[in-house]
């Protein structure tokens, strides 16, 4: 069983990964005490404070098939705060074993501390869809 920690690891290179197949610049500040996990420039010079999230597997719903991935958007370990949108710009989601990026502008996220994504649901009409492999969030000026 892996550890939260390296979970998050993993997330954040395959985030990396991504964005620079994306054309996009990546930059990551030592250590893990700021709001953000990367800054992304795009190629027009402009850039984004990134926190990056991820779930390995969905939680089952009732029926027994494959549900929703549950994100936790909140930050702290003890005390859980939404994520303060001034010095976050996107969450970046990965449901793993769906190997699905959500990229959501912060202010989306509405204070929420856990978000439900569903990319194995092709008809899905919730909220966030819309932001399902979304990478041209960073290619505006």
């Amino acid at each position: 069983m892996r550890s939260n920690k390296r979970l998050g690891y993993i997330t954040e290179q395959a985030f990396f990964t991504e964005a620079l197949r994306n054309d996009l610049e990546v930059f990551t500040p030592l250590g893990d005490y700021l709001p953000q996990d990367c800054l992304v420039m795009n190629l027009a010079g402009k850039i984004f404070k990134v926190q990056i999230k991820g779930s390995e597997k969905p939680e089952l719903s009732k029926d027994g098939i494959g549900g929703r991935y549950k994100i936790t958007t909140s930050t702290g370990r003890v005390s859980r705060t939404s994520i303060d949108c001034t010095k976050v710009d996107i969450v970046a989601c990965l449901c793993a074993a769906a190997n699905v990026w959500y990229l959501i502008p912060c202010l989306e996220i509405n204070n929420a501390v856990t978000i439900g994504l569903s990319p194995g649901n092709p008809n899905s009409k919730a909220k966030h869809e819309k932001y399902r492999e979304a990478w041209e969030v960073f290619k505006t000026p």
